[in-house]
């Protein structure tokens, strides 16, 4: 299969054509952030495709994530892919250029649960080798806060809260009026916080000038 993993996906991650991410530096950080490494592999979420799903309405579901990630493997995790894959009797073609491997996420926030709804084997120049649909599935209150994959679903919820706004403007999709209604307030509440410090810490500066 010379599917290219861009041109594969919609809502997915777009890809560059030509790089050859042959190495964890090769990754292009204007695109991906990186979360962590393991002794096995880089962890990184597409920062530039991550948005929230939409309704059967056409309503951005602000309780649901659509996430495309990249790994990244060592030559251990890469003989263990081949070696796993030749033990299920499976295709071994283009995997002596195994690379890495792109998951998509849908991340419920309110379930609490995270599904993998494609995994896909990528070469070296981000060519899908193989394609699996619906392969995991995580409950995060099941996973151990030292957990690899629970750190890495962490710093993905809260990066995409950090950058609601912005993930937003990218879903496809309307806010309901309720969601609309409850995101000015908090807007509202933010800027009264804002210059409620301020003014205090423009009072302490005072003070401590006086001093």
């Amino acid at each position: 299969m010379q599917k290219i993993w861009g041109a594969a996906l919609t809502a997915g991650a777009v890809l560059l054509m030509g790089m050859r991410p042959a190495a964890a530096e090769d990754v292009p950080k204007n695109i991906y952030q990186w979360v962590q490494s393991t002794a096995r592999q880089g962890y990184y979420f597409n920062k530039e495709q991550i948005q929230y799903a939409a309704d059967a309405h056409g309503h951005i579901d602000l309780t649901k994530l659509i996430v495309p990630t990249l790994r990244i493997y060592d030559n251990i995790q890469i003989q263990d892919v081949v070696s796993k894959r030749r033990w299920r009797m499976l295709s071994l073609s283009g995997y002596g250029d195994l690379t890495g491997a792109a998951e998509y996420l849908l991340i419920d926030l309110r379930a609490g649960v995270v599904h993998v709804t494609a995994h896909e084997d990528l070469d070296s120049r981000w060519g899908a080798l193989s394609r699996e649909e619906n392969t995991k599935e995580f409950k995060l209150s099941e996973l151990s806060d030292k957990d690899v994959e629970k750190k890495f679903f962490d710093a993905i919820i809260t990066y995409a809260a950090e950058h609601q706004e912005e993930l937003i403007q990218r879903s496809n999709g309307i806010l309901s009026d309720a969601d609309r209604k409850s995101l000015s307030k908090k807007r509202a509440d933010r800027a009264e916080n804002y210059d409620k410090n301020n003014k205090k810490n423009a009072k302490k500066n005072k003070k401590n000038k006086k001093k």
